[in-house]
This record gives C-alpha cells, structure tokens and sequence, in this order.
C-alpha cells in the first residue's frame, strides 16, 4: 500500500436518500475494481443536532482496519463523531496505535484549511458521507457524490510516511 494515493471526501445531502444513492456507487466502484480500498459512512444529525454514523462499510478484508482507516478520517474532520465510532470498533491496543498513527497521518497530510471546510459542511448538512478512498487508479470520487449539496474532496494523500502500511499490518497480525 505505500505509496498509493487516498482520497478523502466529505458531501452533505438534504434527505437520507441522496447520501444513500451516492453511497451506493461509491460501493458499486469498488465492486467494480476502480478503487483499492474504499471505507464510507452515512452521516446524520439526530432531533438535537448532533451528528452520528447511520450506516459504514469498509472493503478491507479486516474489518478492524477498515473502522480503524473511516475512524481516524473522522477524527481529524469531526473529532467527537471519530471518537464515538472509534470506540466500540477498535477492539485491541495494536489497531488502536494503528488508528493513531493513521490520524497522525490524515492531519499531517491533509491541509488544515480543507479540514476545517470539511468539518464546516458536515456540520451544516443534516445527511453527509465520509469517504476514505486508496484510490491509485484515481477513480473520481467527487463526480460520484453526484447527489450532494455541497462536498469537499482531497485527492493525492500518500502514503509515503507508511502510516497506512503499518495499520493494515496492524490489523492483518490480529
């Protein structure tokens, strides 16, 4: 996995059923071969406005690295939500320091002006993904959010400090 590239997105909907459809094809293109790896979550705010994880899916082989891969994303854009979903997933103290060092990963990497967009429009949406996608064929992950009212997508994050590497290794030694 070092070295190949990851695309990670945000999107807002204004009903369950766009998130829904373009969650959808996000899963029909790993199905399809176009991406890698692909971690997503249907995101919504509950009657107090507080955001929460509907419905995830990961295409790791391992689920833990998979929730560990959408977990650390989702603490760097919305550390709270990270957290919670976090939390009952990440079982072990070896996914949990493969999960660390993945959210060390996605701040280093990740401009801090795009995550705070991308906290901004998750939190301004009332339906939202989150897409964590390795992507080396560079399969266009925004055109697929074509459903949303807003996104933001950053595209290009390599692995080239291994933080990837080492999580799915992690994971695969469980």
């Amino acid at each position: 996995m070092a070295g190949k590239p990851t695309t990670v997105a945000v999107a807002t909907y204004p009903d369950a059923a766009g998130a829904e459809q373009d969650y959808d094809a996000l899963r029909g293109i790993k199905r399809q071969g176009q991406i890698d790896h692909l971690a997503v979550a249907v995101v919504a705010k509950d009657d107090e406005g507080k955001l929460h994880v509907d419905r995830h899916n990961t295409s790791a082989k391992h689920a833990a690295w998979g929730a560990g891969l959408l977990g650390s994303a989702l603490a760097v854009i919305s550390a709270p939500l990270g957290i919670v979903f976090l939390g009952p997933l990440v079982a072990t103290g070896a996914v949990w320091a493969g999960a660390g060092g993945l959210v060390g990963h996605f701040w280093d990497n990740i401009p801090k002006d795009v995550v705070r967009r991308m906290n901004d429009v998750l939190e301004d949406g009332q339906y939202g993904l989150v897409v964590v996608a390795v992507n080396p064929k560079g399969a266009d992950v925004e055109a697929l959010l074509a459903n949303a009212d807003e996104k933001v997508v950053t595209d290009g994050i390599t692995d080239s400090d291994g933080a990837l590497e080492l999580a799915f290794e992690k994971a695969e030694a469980e």
